[in-house]
């Protein structure tokens, strides 16, 4: 946990989250809260999360505003947000077609112009023989790879799921409604910024 939440600030860097940004946000499976507490020391007030089983932490934290629901019925009005966040939590959805479902919620709920952001893996060889491994139980060298082969275990019902589907999942992010404007690629994870269309002039 607090390794994640030390790397938090320069993953969303790279996701092109600029300094100084003081618009409304939406965490999507926001989880323990490690976006939310990095987006609020940045400067964000105007800060809200969802997820479908809220920590009792994040419901009494006075500087977020946290509901339980899932990615693909928001409950926001249309255009309230600048940003949307979904940080390693996409694959959660488990099928392209929920994926479809949060994408369509997603542009919804931004405002013209606004951006979503998603930092998740792929299924490229390097991820598929990764996991092999963490599920056998063949990297634990160190507390973090103990760690992550407990949490590759725990989400390998949806997981197995939405490894196949990868190629439907990557054309909906990249040729959906929503415009990349980020699209950068590491070993393990992709970061991906998208931006909806600023409305027309008239």
């Amino acid at each position: 946990m607090a390794r994640r939440r030390a790397a938090m600030a320069g993953k969303l860097r790279r996701l092109g989250f600029p300094a100084g940004e003081t618009g409304a946000v939406l965490d999507v499976c926001c989880g323990h809260g490690e976006t939310l507490e990095c987006l609020h020391a940045a400067g964000v007030r105007d800060l809200h999360g969802v997820d479908l089983m809220v920590p009792p932490h994040l419901q009494q934290d006075p500087r977020f505003t946290v509901r339980s629901a899932g990615a693909s019925a928001l409950p926001y009005p249309d255009a309230r947000f600048d940003w949307v966040f979904c940080i390693h939590s996409l694959h959660h959805l488990a099928s392209a077609e929920e994926v479809a479902r949060f994408l369509r919620e997603a542009e919804r709920v931004l405002k013209p112009g606004g951006r979503l952001a998603v930092l998740d893996f792929p299924a490229s060889p390097q991820i598929l023989t990764a996991f092999w491994f963490f599920r056998h139980g063949w990297l634990q060298f160190t507390p973090y790879l103990r760690w992550f082969t407990t949490v590759v275990r725990e989400e390998w019902w949806f997981l197995r799921t939405y490894l196949p589907q990868w190629p439907t999942v990557r054309r909906l992010l990249l040729h959906g409604p929503l415009q990349v404007e980020r699209h950068r690629h590491g070993l393990f994870y992709f970061h991906l910024t998208l931006r909806k269309p600023a409305q027309s002039a008239r």
